[in-house]
């Protein structure tokens, strides 16, 4: 199983040499999609592939997933509507001809057209995860973090939420008036543990989100909180409420992302006492691009 996958977002690029099922060579830059000039995508396609070295051959089929294949991308692959099936989650791309020698597939995302959501990536990452994992709940948690439930017996992916986790968490601490003059930030357990219970507390309706995302300031203003710990408090405010909007309580639920973020998720989950499983999000990633060469090549 050889191939090239690439995973072009809009902040980042990254191409990943495939031998036998297992990634060989990455390489990796800023030139984002949103970065660049759409007309200039195909040229950096090509630069960035030469990089690979000895490990790129003209003749190796490439994978292209993520926001390239959006309206801003090199071409809009489109999404696929839920419920979705698990062959159709890792079917035939669109053919893209002229742009280079290799034979050349992109990824399209999926969406909830019931709800209006959409998703583009992380459902590579899903196609991965069903065969690591016998969750039928996933969360490819970061900025804006993806919950996916399945249905296992009738082999298809029932629903999508988005929940603006990474986002908010930026917005609020470095554009708002809550982190506005704050000290370097310090990692503290425990402050992290304190938001985590904050969000029970608006769980059971005893507080308001929109409140307690104020309140931080006044944690730190009024001396209840370390002002260098007011990230790691809000981090656990934002994190536990994310959990509890999508756990589903009455099986464990399978979080991907980078090890950093989900050490995060476990640690609010034992506080929540909720049961979870977690997977790297490249390993994720590389797992569906492997289902989908196996269904299209």
């Amino acid at each position: 199983m050889n191939y090239i996958a690439v995973d072009w977002g809009t902040s980042n690029f990254r191409a990943m040499r495939v031998r036998d099922g297992e990634v060989t060579r990455i390489v990796q830059d800023t030139c984002g999609v949103g970065k660049c000039q759409r007309e200039r995508l195909p040229a950096i396609l090509r630069e960035q592939l030469l990089r690979l070295g000895e490990a790129w051959d003209e003749h190796l089929p490439v994978l292209l997933c993520g926001m390239i294949g959006s309206n801003i991308g090199i071409a809009d692959a489109g999404y696929q509507e839920l419920p979705l099936s698990f062959r159709a989650l890792t079917g035939k791309g669109q053919p893209l001809e002229g742009i280079l020698p290799n034979p050349l597939t992109l990824r399209p995302g999926i969406c909830d057209r019931r709800n209006n959501e959409i998703c583009r990536g992380e459902e590579m990452q899903l196609a991965g995860a069903l065969t690591l994992s016998d969750s039928t709940t996933f969360a490819a948690v970061g900025t804006h973090s993806k919950w996916m439930t399945v249905d296992r017996q009738q082999q298809r992916v029932d629903s999508l939420q988005t929940l603006m986790t990474g986002e908010l968490y930026h917005l609020v601490l470095n554009h708002s008036v809550v982190g506005k003059g704050l000290p370097a930030q310090m990692a503290s357990p425990a402050a992290f543990l304190d938001g985590v219970a904050t969000a029970q507390a608006i769980a059971r309706q005893e507080k308001a989100l929109v409140s307690e995302l104020f309140r931080c300031r006044g944690r730190y203003i009024l001396g209840e909180l370390e002002s260098s710990a007011a990230g790691s408090w809000l981090s656990g405010l934002l994190i536990g409420h994310e959990i509890l909007t999508g756990h589903p309580r009455n099986a464990p639920v399978c979080f991907i992302g980078s090890p950093e973020l989900l050490s995060h998720y476990r640690k609010a989950c034992e506080a929540l006492n909720l049961a979870c499983m977690t997977l790297e999000a490249e390993t994720a990633l590389v797992a569906g691009l492997n289902e989908v060469f196996r269904h299209d090549h």
